[in-house]
C-alpha cells in the first residue's frame, strides 16, 4: 500500500511539474505574415513613401514638440486618418510605424486620393475581428479598454534576428495592434517601436 501511495505521489508531482513548465508557443506564433505596408508605403522604405506622398507635402504632425511625432494624412473623404511615425536617425521620408483610424484632424492634413487605407495584407477599417484573426492567427494578447473596445496585439521580439521582418528592418521587435468595437475594426497600428 505504501508503494502505491508513493507511486501515486510521485506521478502527481511529475504531472504538476510538467504543467508548471512554460507553454510552447502555438503554431504560427512567429507571425510569418506580418504587415509592413499601408497604401503602398513600406515601413523603412523612403522610396515607397515618396512615390505615394511626394516630397513636397506639408507636414502636419500630432504633438509637434515630441521627438516622436506622427505625420498625419487624411482619406479623400476625410473619414479616415493615416498617421506615420519617423524615428530619429532614420533616413528622410522613411517611416517605421503606421496607424490608421476613423476620424478627422483639426489641423487639416493633406488628403490622399483614396477612401480607405488598406495594408499589404488587405486589412482595412470596418473588417470583422474574425477576418483579422484569420489573416494573422491566434497568437495575440487581448485587452479590453475603458471605452468598450478590444485591442489585439501581435508581437515579434528577437534581439539577434537572423531572418524575416526583423532582419530586413534591422530592428529588434515588431508589433501590430488591431482595435475593435462591436466586432468591427476601428483602428490599427503596426511597426517598430523606437529603441
Amino acid at each position: 500500500m505504501r508503494n502505491l501511495v508513493a507511486a501515486l505521489a510521485l506521478c502527481l508531482a511529475g504531472t504538476l511539474c510538467a504543467s508548471a513548465q512554460p507553454a510552447k508557443n502555438p503554431q504560427g506564433c512567429d507571425l510569418p505574415n506580418a504587415d509592413t505596408v499601408v497604401l503602398g508605403i513600406k515601413l523603412g522604405d523612403s522610396a515607397s513613401a515618396v512615390k505615394i506622398l511626394g516630397e513636397d507635402y506639408k507636414t502636419i504632425v500630432d504633438k509637434p514638440l515630441s521627438d516622436l511625432a506622427w505625420t498625419i494624412f487624411a482619406s479623400r473623404d476625410n473619414k479616415q486618418l493615416l498617421m506615420l511615425r519617423h524615428h530619429p536617425g532614420d533616413v528622410e521620408n522613411s517611416f517605421l510605424e503606421a496607424e490608421v483610424k476613423f476620424g478627422r484632424h483639426d489641423r487639416k492634413p493633406k488628403n490622399l486620393k483614396v477612401y480607405d487605407f488598406i495594408t499589404g495584407k488587405g486589412i482595412k477599417l470596418g473588417m470583422k475581428k474574425k477576418a483579422v484573426i484569420a489573416k494573422f492567427g491566434p497568437c495575440f494578447k487581448s485587452r479590453e479598454t475603458d471605452d468598450d473596445t478590444e485591442v489585439l496585439r501581435y508581437e515579434i521580439k528577437d534581439e539577434k534576428a537572423s531572418s524575416g521582418i526583423l532582419k530586413t528592418s534591422n530592428m529588434p521587435q515588431y508589433y501590430a495592434e488591431y482595435e475593435f468595437k462591436n466586432g468591427l475594426l476601428i483602428r490599427f497600428k503596426f511597426g517598430h517601436e523606437p529603441v
